[in-house]
């Protein structure tokens, strides 16, 4: 983001883009060790369980870069959706002990929160059953960012009382059944099963309501909104040295100005996300729970209503080269396609935010 950054966040830009450039031609290898390495994992967690507690700027910059690069690491869900409801929900010692094991990678937590059939409904179909001193859990969990590789899923379930509880269970277990695949974008999830699954009262970290759920989803949709930002500018400057590279009828397509006029309005476009999303991070830090969601949902809606147009543009102005699956711009395109169907698509914030205004 261009905003007036620190010294710190500046450090934080480049570090990043450093990383990501050294890794371009290997991106689809594991990279979970090297976040936590460098800090990026403790960036959500809170000082007490050792965290760095960074600010809502902090994320969306290193999101930013992720979205310039097109990493494929789970970083919204894992690191900013898992370790906000944990933060949330669990307590004491435990909370302390997870919340840091989380931010120096030596356990990965993949949220499970929505459910076949239901959309983005935060309200959970899955039932835990009193069993004994434990629970029983039945159900399905579907689209788990980086579910197949995690060691935990946290989950919510309807408790016998009729209140949401979240669940901290191991995928490996015996009653579980994790069917692993790639979205079109190359990310990893998982639909998980359970069939008539036991677990201890100890997996319990706490009851919590669909609101404190969707509060925790918003960091990770501002995140989502900073990688598809990021990854739109870099798609455009793709575009722009190939229109100033490329010739036809012996001159370079940047000076059609048809061309030049479908770049110029795409380059507007972007920066009128960026904006809203200046304007979502101010809502944030106002402090109004109401306006904060608001600008959140407005955010996703200009972001992702225009996202795939962008994307789309750079990749016809691109001609033929741009459709072939070797080519990167069309990358950019399958990931704005899957990010806007993550955590609400823009129907889902659109209705969102005209019930907020009411």
């Amino acid at each position: 983001m261009d905003f007036t950054a620190s010294n710190e966040q500046e450090m934080l830009r480049d570090s990043a883009r450093r990383f990501f450039a050294d890794r371009e031609g290997d991106r689809h290898a594991s990279a979970w060790g090297s976040y936590a390495d460098l800090g990026w994992l403790a960036l959500v967690a809170p000082e007490d369980a050792g965290g760095i507690g960074g600010d809502i700027e902090d994320i969306l910059i290193l999101a930013e870069e992720m979205g310039r690069a097109l990493a494929h690491e789970p970083y919204a869900g894992s690191a900013i959706v898992a370790m906000r409801l944990i933060d949330r929900t669990a307590d004491g010692d435990a909370r302390r002990e997870l919340l840091a094991a989380m931010a120096d990678g030596s356990i990965r937590v993949a949220p499970a929160l929505y459910e076949p059939g239901r959309r983005y409904a935060l309200s959970p179909s899955m039932r835990a059953t009193g069993d004994g001193g434990g629970f029983r859990l039945s159900g399905a969990k579907i689209l788990v960012s980086g579910g197949g590789d995690a060691d935990r899923l946290l989950l919510s379930a309807t408790l016998d009382d009729g209140t949401i509880g979240l669940f901290l269970v191991d995928p490996a277990a015996t009653g579980t059944t994790v069917s692993r695949y790639a979205t079109i974008d190359d990310g990893a999830v998982a639909d998980v099963a359970f069939d008539a699954f036991i677990i201890g009262s100890e997996s319990l970290l706490g009851r919590i309501d669909i609101e404190a759920i969707d509060d925790a989803l918003d960091d990770a949709r501002l995140a989502l909104c900073a990688d598809a930002l990021g990854g739109l500018e870099r798609a455009i400057a793709m575009t722009s040295d190939y229109l100033s590279t490329r010739s036809q009828f012996g001159q370079p397509l940047a000076s059609f100005q048809a061309l030049q006029h479908s770049l110029v309005e795409i380059f507007i476009d972007t920066d009128s996300i960026r904006s809203s999303l200046y304007q979502a991070v101010a809502a944030v830090h106002d402090g109004d729970g109401v306006a904060r969601r608001r600008a959140i949902s407005s955010c996703w809606v200009k972001t992702f209503g225009a996202a795939k147009r962008i994307a789309g543009t750079a990749v016809h102005l691109h001609g033929g080269i741009g459709m072939t699956t070797e080519y990167q711009v069309g990358h950019y395109l399958r990931r704005m396609m899957v990010s806007e169907r993550s955590f609400g698509d823009v129907e889902h914030h659109l209705a969102r935010y005209m019930a907020l205004s009411t």
